[in-house]
């Protein structure tokens, strides 16, 4: 079968919708299964087809561009006997005159699923997989791949779906063969790459799911006005020259000035605070001094040879500005000014300016719109917000916001006790992009993981190629904003009408091992987890509050974050019901208070932790230090003693009790390497965090 041939064909004689019979036809060619059917145009075909494929037999009138044939009655089902295909086809006929049918076996029975093909402008070919039914109408049980993809995909995909239980045996029918599914479904992304110039969106639905494999009940191919082939991959550009921007050896900043409020003031402030080695030049037409450094009049006059210059003036200068520094041989510049197109259409039009210097001069932007970028390793940001001394640490983020190298570094470095490695503001990406950033801090020695902030993705299969190889090597965490429902598209089909853009980048995330986050306040939190403890090995915690309220809350967050609650060993029960008053029967959770009341807060969580430390179904544990003056300040050496003892099992501690107490213990645990956290729910969300950065990073090659 020419399927290419088929479709062109279709497009040319202005065909929205491919027959069914048709569609069948193009998907079995894929090898997929669909049930025997025969096209006919009289009754004695329609006997014929009978006495081929046997009752019961299903009866679709082919009526042009129908989508939905249910609508207009125009699908009969449990075709018995000869005398009910009679009334059957008379009834159809009457309804849709010289109409053919569509007479085809009817399938058994069997677990119904949904799947799809859209050809996103944006995403390019993606595939739909779902539960169908109810499922589908009602709870959307589905979830996007950009294809192609691998075997790996399509099986997390399927047995993600919360219907997934009924192809397992749900109440006492029998398992369905995965393996056949999943075949099933790589043969229809495989139609969806090869065709997808063709068509807007695919549904199979039902794919029909039984004892005999997976079979494909309704086929709709919705084809495009014009054929249009779809981009199927964008290559990643070098990005060794981004070393210049991280490491330079020598930085201009143009607009520099006096005036300690302004930013061309701030950012020479955190250069000369950070302790930056290389050498640093001002440019502003006063001349002079500033901050004890020479003022040079103009670019012109500066030496040849800079590596980075940061443009710090309004943006109705800024093309001018990047006109001269690329003139002077600087190829590497950061655009840390706003009103570009963001703002409104004239900043857009001198926003295409720059991007029209970028591509003829051959140099490299971070921005513009950007409030800088930090590398620690280098003792080097170009922040313009008054940050000091940066602390260093084995994080970096990239982020798509200006307030992420300003006000929440500064929050960092003053309410938290970990530092940051190399900070991406990408301000609006006329350049440098998250895929670039991403492999580069991917293949950065002093980069252990990575947070990122996007709004949108430039180029989503480049990053889908670049973070499905990234997130093997490192954790990524994500939050991305934007995730509404505006971007729906129409409706023709299932799969449309579920693809918002936040499911496709949903679907894509998961594809990529990227562990997507939901609050602002979590870049924190994750930065501060992958700063501090290593992942742990899987999801079973142990907890020890001095409170049984907090025990039953905290055990029901665990469950809704995915976390467990397991059973101890006999001989870890043994341990702390020995440290415990008599009358208070140890589980876990562990009520430490009983304990704490008769041994001492030492004691008592000192032994307490060990014990559930050492129980081979524990991967991690959270204490719950209660604190105060009246009750007794611990030595908290011991906390630490038992992070070193068991490395291999992350220690995230919280408090209750007087605020005083709890700011001493956490500026004494944090420095040394014990995340702490104010509030009770925020290290089980710390936690579940890592949870799913391990379970990313250990999926199969």
């Amino acid at each position: 079968m020419d399927v290419h041939k088929i479709l062109i064909q279709a497009i040319g004689e202005k065909w929205r919708l491919l027959p069914e019979d048709m569609g069948k036809a193009i998907v079995r060619h894929y090898g997929i299964n669909v049930p025997a059917g025969e096209r006919v145009t009289s009754f004695e075909e329609a006997q014929r087809a009978a006495s081929d494929q046997g009752y019961p037999l299903v009866i679709k009138a082919l009526v042009p561009e129908l989508i939905h044939k249910s609508d207009r009655d125009a699908v009969r089902v449990g075709i018995e006997n000869e005398t009910t295909l009679l009334k059957t086809t008379r009834e159809l006929w009457k309804l849709f005159p010289n109409t053919p049918l569509l007479v085809e076996q009817m399938v058994k029975p069997g677990v119904e699923l949904i799947t799809g093909l859209m050809n996103d402008e944006h995403f390019g070919p993606c595939l739909m997989i779902g539960t169908g039914g109810v499922f589908t109408e009602v709870f959307q049980d589905v979830d996007f791949l950009m294809i192609p993809a691998d075997r790996h995909d399509f099986l997390r995909v399927l047995t993600g779906l919360k219907g997934y239980k009924l192809l397992t045996g749900f109440r006492g029918k029998p398992p369905y063969d995965i393996g056949n599914v999943v075949d099933a479904l790589r043969s229809f992304a495989q139609f969806g790459v090869e065709a997808a110039g063709y068509y807007e969106t695919v549904d199979i639905n039902p794919l029909v799911v039984n004892e005999s494999g997976a079979k494909a009940l309704d086929v709709k191919i919705v084809l495009k006005p014009l054929f249009a082939p779809a981009t199927l991959d964008s290559p990643l550009p070098p990005t060794h020259y981004l070393h210049h921007f991280f490491a330079p050896e020598s930085v201009v900043i143009i607009g520099a000035s006096s005036a300690p409020t302004k930013p061309g003031n701030v950012v020479i402030r955190n250069i000369l605070a950070n302790g930056y080695e290389g050498k640093l030049y001002l440019v502003n037409p006063k001349g002079g001094d500033i901050l004890g450094l020479p003022v040079h009049p103009s670019v012109d006059s500066l030496p040849e040879g800079i590596d980075l210059a940061i443009i710090i003036i309004p943006a109705k200068e800024t093309p001018q500005a990047l006109r001269e520094v690329a003139s002077k041989g600087i190829k590497h510049v950061v655009l840390s000014a706003g009103g570009f197109a963001e703002v409104d259409e004239y900043g857009a039009q001198i926003q295409q300016e720059l991007t029209n210097i970028i591509q003829d001069k051959k140099i490299h932007v971070l921005g513009p719109n950007t409030s800088g970028h930090i590398s620690t390793p280098h003792k080097f940001t170009s922040s313009f917000f008054p940050l000091g001394k940066i602390r260093q640490g084995k994080v970096s983020y990239i982020a798509q916001t200006g307030n992420f190298a300003t006000h929440t570094m500064k929050y960092i470095l003053t309410g938290e006790g970990f530092g940051v490695s190399r900070v991406f503001g990408l301000g609006n990406k006329i350049d440098i992009e998250e895929s670039q950033a991403l492999q580069f801090l991917g293949d950065d020695p002093e980069t252990n993981a990575i947070v990122m902030y996007l709004e949108s993705i430039k180029y989503p299969r480049r990053f889908l190629k670049v973070a499905g190889e990234v997130t093997r090597r490192k954790p990524v965490v994500m939050l991305k904003g934007g995730s509404t429902e505006a971007g729906k598209h129409a409706a023709v089909a299932h799969t449309a009408a579920m693809a918002s853009e936040d499911s496709l980048v949903d679907g894509m995330l998961r594809q990529a091992g990227i562990v997507r986050i939901w609050d602002y306040t979590h870049l924190i939190l994750a930065g501060k987890v992958l700063s501090m403890v290593s992942l742990p090995k899987g999801n079973r915690v142990s907890f020890l509050a001095p409170s049984g309220a907090m025990l039953v809350v905290l055990s029901d967050l665990c469950t809704r974050l995915g976390l467990s609650v397991p059973d101890l060993e006999q001989e870890t029960l043994r341990r702390i019901q020995e440290i415990s008053p008599p009358y208070i029967r140890m589980r876990n959770p562990v009520d430490i208070w009983a304990s704490v009341s008769v041994k001492g807060i030492e004691f008592a969580y000192r032994e307490g932790m060990e014990a559930v430390l050492k129980d081979p179904n524990i991967d991690a544990v959270i204490p719950i230090l209660m604190l105060t003056r009246e009750t007794g300040m611990p030595n908290f050496d011991f906390i630490v003693d038992l992070m070193k003892k068991y490395p291999e099992k992350p220690i995230l501690a919280s408090f209750s009790g007087d605020k005083r107490c709890i700011d001493e213990c956490r500026e004494f645990l944090e420095p040394r390497g014990v995340p702490t956290f104010f509030e009770v729910e925020q290290p089980f969300e710390a936690l579940s965090i890592l949870v799913r950065c391990a379970k990313v990073m250990n999926r199969s090659k």
